[in-house]
């Protein structure tokens, strides 16, 4: 199971790498930066924070502290939005 998943009505698209969020409840969107589209790509595939922060290390130039701390303010942005499954409390 991955380490996030995203609501029902949350659309995620990453094709120009920088990511977008489409909240279809509010019909409203979230435009991720490069390197937030980085972290959910592998938080929505990884199944751990270590397994998360390992697929990121190889494409961000961060220590795993600053990685984690990163994932972990993704997910609570997004889980202040509602745009988390209702059972996905991400990263801490």
């Amino acid at each position: 199971m991955p380490l996030v998943r995203l609501a029902e009505h949350a659309v995620f698209d990453d094709t120009d790498g920088a990511g977008v969020i489409l909240d279809t409840h509010k019909g409203v969107y979230l435009t991720l930066n490069s390197t937030a589209t980085l972290m959910l790509r592998a938080a929505l595939h990884g199944d751990t924070v270590d397994d998360v922060v390992g697929r990121l290390r190889e494409q961000i130039d961060a220590t795993d502290q600053t990685l984690q701390s990163g994932l972990a303010k993704l997910t609570g942005q997004l889980r202040d939005r509602a745009l988390l499954a209702a059972t996905q409390e991400g990263p801490r």
